[in-house]
């Protein structure tokens, strides 16, 4: 492709702003591996002096984003790229595709939030995401199904494939499986003149919420207040959530997972672990949560994205989950045929 693209000012962009922005550079850059970073990135700095198109560049900067092992660090192609040259933008994904086990066609979950009965005593829950608009969704099936799901003894949560979004969109879920305190670990954030930069462009969308803006505003104070290193917005090392209500039903809860369950979806399974009714089912899911609230960063090429996630985890640096994944408490392969049966069927003779 011939499309224009100056690679070195997109590449020099990309390495001032994770270098500086990025929550988890000092954490994943030491003394130990300081030498081989700073050989890979003079060596990509020098390809990108030569490189002319959006579609070499965009090799580029994803190999040198990689180097970190973060999915929510990225520089991805724009939407509006990805309908222009819809071959290419496949191509390149196949390129930095991770190699996953694909389930049997049967197995494929369903792409919307949706609730129904395996039998009278089971009910189906499927999460396909977490993203913001989902809430609503998510929201609505609760209150279409509010009689049978305090009647109905068991759950089966279908996380599989939900790549997350925000903790928001599952909120209304967590009183039905709460049983006891649960610890949340909070987020802190890198305080830089570049994330203090992109909060206050944030704080310009009118579509923000009152508690939004609040929360965007102090969190630009504390910044400003402390350069240079990190803020805990909570003021919290570890809080815990009560709850005056313990539903009888569901008495059990099977939560199935893969691969491909990462980030929100992953903080639903901490939340929802510490629960007496949970039980995990499947494999590892994806390990994308150490280091999150993911920010757009304008850099100069239009034709790609550069994300940056501007938070880390309180649960660094003892329980990293990066890279590793959740762990079920019942391991069942992709490939094992009619899962949610066969989680009904264990549900039953528990």
């Amino acid at each position: 492709m011939a499309q224009d693209c100056d690679c070195a000012l997109n590449f020099n962009y990309t390495v001032k702003h994770v270098t500086a922005d990025y929550a988890g550079f000092n954490d994943k850059v030491k003394d130990l591996n300081r030498k081989e970073f700073e050989l890979l990135t003079k060596s990509l700095r020098k390809r990108a002096a030569n490189a002319k198109g959006t579609d070499s560049c965009f090799v580029i900067l994803r190999t040198w984003t990689d180097y970190f092992k973060d999915n929510h660090l990225r520089v991805q192609l724009d939407w509006r790229y990805k309908k222009k040259y819809p071959d290419v933008a496949k191509q390149l994904a196949r390129r930095f595709a991770k190699p996953v086990v694909s389930p049997d066609a049967n197995e494929k979950p369903g792409s919307e939030t949706k609730i129904s009965k395996l039998d009278a005593n089971t009910l189906l829950i499927r999460l396909p995401t977490f993203v913001w608009d989902e809430k609503k969704n998510i929201d609505s099936v609760i209150q279409v199904y509010s009689t049978q799901i305090k009647e109905i003894p068991n759950w089966i949560i279908d996380l599989r494939g939900n790549d997350g979004g925000t903790d928001y969109a599952f909120s209304g879920l967590l009183p039905y499986l709460y049983t006891n305190p649960i610890q949340i670990k909070p987020d802190e954030y890198r305080s830089s003149t570049g994330n203090i930069e992109i909060l206050e462009e944030n704080l310009k969308d009118n579509d923000l919420s009152k508690e939004a803006k609040a929360f965007i505003s102090n969190l630009i104070s504390l910044m400003k207040a402390q350069p240079n290193g990190f803020v805990n917005p909570s003021g919290k090392e570890s809080f815990e959530m009560k709850l005056d209500t313990v539903y009888k039903y569901p008495s059990k809860v099977a939560i199935l997972i893969d691969r491909g369950t990462a980030s929100s979806a992953e903080s639903f399974l901490i939340t929802a672990k510490q629960s007496k009714k949970v039980k995990v089912y499947g494999e590892n899911s994806a390990g994308t949560l150490d280091y999150a609230n993911t920010q757009y960063f304008n850099i100069p090429c239009n034709d790609l994205n550069l994300v940056i996630p501007i938070s880390r985890s309180k649960r660094l640096p003892e329980h990293p989950i990066d890279n590793i994944g959740i762990a079920p408490d019942v391991r069942i392969n992709a490939t094992t045929p009619d899962k949610l049966n066969a989680i009904k069927s264990l549900m039953q003779k528990q």
